[in-house]
């Protein structure tokens, strides 16, 4: 049973990072595509706006549909009663973006943002509509069915906002794209094989909520405490200055997102079928950190070494500004992925409480420490934004994960040795490479060299200094490619 739980779950994984691998090449391309045809302000008046949509998201993303995925045993009046509280959620939350669209535009001295807000609201009651059948697929661990609707939503979206930026809708062509792949996306799932009754079920509203109320308090806290930091970078350093941290975070959130979305998805779906035998929950905890230190932090080192070359060639010589700024952001992928499960883990042994309190203390810290290094400029605002995750992710390990899951202190620290030692070899290898080429080189030329080296050097010294992590690596993959047994 647990060896096909692993395979399922590797499977799982594969096609769940392939929706992610999808998703963000979809939304990489159409990036790089934008960034050329918009200006630094477009981009910069379109995140204020979905500061706002995204806050609301937050409020309905999570609560009831992880709480379908989570809980043991389903009943039907279950999932009545989730799609039909958060469509509720939803179309409150659209109200309320109707009504205070002025308001927000006036009070951050930004015109356009009140038609932007009106037009992007819709997007809550569209994401609600699918919610249900997502969780559903999750439980199910059917992440083929959400990979293949996700992609074509996104897809379509993306070729609708390419369209309008060539045609000169400035940023209106952001507003599109969100609109049009949420609606492909929302239709794309209305073909699934559940359909909501009639019925609600003030018993199972308060079973799920008894749940989904601090996953979801969870999420507002944590996409509140970036979203705030949008808005502290804008009010105080202007939409252009946010445009610029703009492009670095989208980037960098581009690549978190590709691997965190599909890990926590398939975390979660596991982790809860292990959640009455901690000695396996902890196995799959260990070595599911390992395989995402091992591919983390080599991406994140990788982006500091390459990223003058990789702005200029992947955009143009406007958005160099953002280049320091995404340096910055890359190393807070170090700790993330060190830390990618810990979400998972929390929820699925129904300790979500445990998560929202290291949220509270994320969200203080960071942005106390944003407030107070804003006198000293937005370089200073962003490095303290990362050195926050540092310092709180090993903790979280070190105290929290070491406590539910009952082991050493160690075994849950021996994941970063290896990738760590391998990564410092490779930024030395790169450095004397960089050193060594010609000064006149052309970005894609750099970049053509830089990128497969240093995979090479990283690949090396993880033979060398952790041979039975190599053999895992191997292992999985392997699993991968066998049939899972029905």
């Amino acid at each position: 049973m647990l060896h096909d739980l692993k395979t399922r779950s590797l499977k799982g994984l594969v096609w769940a990072t392939g929706e992610s691998v999808g998703v963000a090449l979809i939304s990489l391309v159409s990036f790089v595509i934008l960034a050329r045809l918009l200006s630094p302000e477009d981009f910069g008046i379109m995140a204020l706006a979905t500061v706002f949509i995204t806050f609301s998201l937050l409020l309905t993303a999570h609560s009831f549909a992880d709480a379908v995925v989570q809980r043991p045993a389903l009943e039907a009046d279950h999932l009545d009663t989730a799609f039909w509280s958060t469509l509720a959620i939803a179309l409150a939350l659209m109200a309320a973006c109707l009504a205070g669209a002025d308001m927000a535009a006036a009070a951050l001295d930004a015109p356009p943002l009140a038609d932007v807000l009106r037009w992007l609201s819709p997007v809550l009651p569209l994401g609600a509509l699918s919610s249900v059948q997502i969780a559903l697929f999750r439980r199910e661990m059917r992440f083929d069915a959400v990979a293949r609707r996700s992609l074509l939503g996104r897809g379509l979206g993306a070729a609708v906002g390419i369209g309008m930026a060539f045609a000169g809708y400035g940023y209106w062509a952001l507003v599109g794209q969100q609109l049009v792949g949420q609606v492909a996306t929302t239709a794309a799932f209305a073909v699934g094989p559940w359909r909501p009754r009639l019925r609600f079920s003030g018993r199972r509203f308060r079973e799920m909520w008894a749940f989904g109320a601090q996953v979801s308090l969870c999420q507002v806290l944590g996409g509140a405490g970036e979203q705030t930091l949008i808005l502290l970078v804008g009010t105080v350093f202007g939409t252009t200055a946010l445009g610029y941290f703009t492009l670095a975070w989208r980037a960098v959130q581009l690549i978190r997102s590709l691997i965190s979305s599909a890990v926590y998805q398939v975390g979660l779906s596991a982790f809860s079928k292990l959640q009455h035998d901690r000695a396996a929950m902890a196995d799959a905890f260990v070595n599911a950190t390992r395989l995402a230190c091992l591919v983390g932090f080599p991406v994140a080192v990788g982006i500091v070494m390459i990223d003058r070359p990789l702005v200029l060639a992947a955009f143009d010589d406007k958005w160099q500004t953002s280049i320091p700024l995404l340096a910055v952001l890359a190393l807070e992928l170090i700790p993330a992925f060190y830390g990618m499960f810990l979400a998972a883990l929390y929820r699925a042994t129904d300790h979500a409480g445990w998560g929202l309190a290291t949220t509270v203390i994320f969200v203080a810290v960071g942005l106390g420490g944003a407030l107070a290094a804003a006198p000293f400029g937005l370089y200073a605002v962003t490095s303290v934004w990362v050195a926050r995750t540092s310092l709180l992710v090993p903790l979280q390990h070190a105290f929290l994960a070491v406590r539910l899951l009952a082991v050493p202190a160690d075994r849950l620290l021996a994941p970063l040795a290896a990738p760590a030692g391998a990564s410092v070899a490779m930024a030395g290898g790169l450095v004397l490479l960089r050193l060594a080429l010609p000064a006149d080189l052309a970005s894609a030329a750099e970049l053509a060299l830089l990128v497969p080296v240093g995979a090479l050097i990283y690949v090396g010294a993880i033979r060398l200094l952790s041979p039975p992590l190599m053999g895992l690596a191997l292992r999985t993959a392997g699993l991968v490619m066998t049939p899972a047994r029905r």
